[in-house]
């Protein structure tokens, strides 16, 4: 395995940092499901933290394994600022290469519309910090971003939401050797909360204007709460559409409530 020792070490640092970042918001409802990560608004006063460990199969006989920590600030109850640092390792280049994948920022600026439908829009900045060319994209990308959510039941017993968000992907500076992105997306989510399990529907359908692919998949999630302060949940992705560039992706998740 090729690894760069200098940036293992900041990649630890930087690990354990996040791990120690908290999110803070303010409202009325107990989040179940992705709506915390996606569209996070509204929800009580939360502290927690959300290591991913996901693997995509890929055409070919090659994998790409991801080892994500995400941590959201939220400013002025409305105004969200998500992180996500990636640790990546892949076999795409012969060798077994483990380092830095491509960190992003998600800002999100979310509205009321009625007292259990909310808006927002924003972007996401991805920035080519990969270790390695297999580990990312080489390119300075931007996603603009728009979406709703609509949370079902009561304020008092929710009992899912039905997202609905858009996305387009582009790339606007980086390596001029490596391919540009321009992909449109689209993600109808919707999921159901029970007292301690949840269930959801969160795929991103997406077309590939660059090499003309539509991936269009089945995105399962399930959650569990085992205690007051941790949420299992286990996430299969299986492409539909025939032509593809991976035959299956798998994640696993652990919050951690402080």
């Amino acid at each position: 395995m090729k690894v760069n020792k200098r940036h293992t070490i900041l990649l630890i640092l930087t690990v354990l940092f996040f791990c120690t970042s908290t999110i803070h918001a303010q409202n009325r409802y107990d989040m179940q499901g992705r709506a915390s990560e996606l569209f996070p608004y509204p929800y009580k006063d939360l502290k927690f933290v959300i290591p991913r460990f996901d693997r995509q199969n890929l055409v070919g006989g090659n994998y790409f394994n991801s080892y994500v920590v995400r941590s959201v600030m939220t400013f002025k109850t409305t105004y969200h600022l998500r992180m996500e640092v990636p640790l990546a390792n892949t076999n795409t280049s012969g060798e077994n290469v483990f380092g830095l994948s491509d960190i992003n920022f998600r800002f999100i600026h979310t509205k009321p519309i009625h007292e259990q439908l909310y808006w927002g829009y924003g972007g996401l900045l991805v920035l080519p910090t990969a270790t390695d060319k297999s580990l990312g994209a080489g390119k300075w990308q931007l996603r603009p971003q728009v979406g709703m959510i609509y949370f079902m039941g009561n304020k008092d017993d929710v009992k899912g939401t039905i997202m609905l968000g858009a996305e387009y992907r582009f790339s606007f500076a980086g390596s001029s050797s490596r391919q540009k992105i321009n992909v449109a997306a689209i993600s109808p989510n919707i999921d159901y909360w029970a007292k301690k399990w949840y269930i959801g529907y969160y795929a991103t359908w997406t077309y590939d204007f660059e090499n003309d692919i539509l991936d269009i998949p089945l995105d399962v999630e399930f959650g569990y709460s085992v205690s007051s302060h941790v949420v299992l949940s286990a996430e299969y992705i299986l492409p539909l559409i025939k032509k593809r560039t991976y035959n299956n992706e798998y994640a696993f998740k652990v919050k951690y409530l402080f």
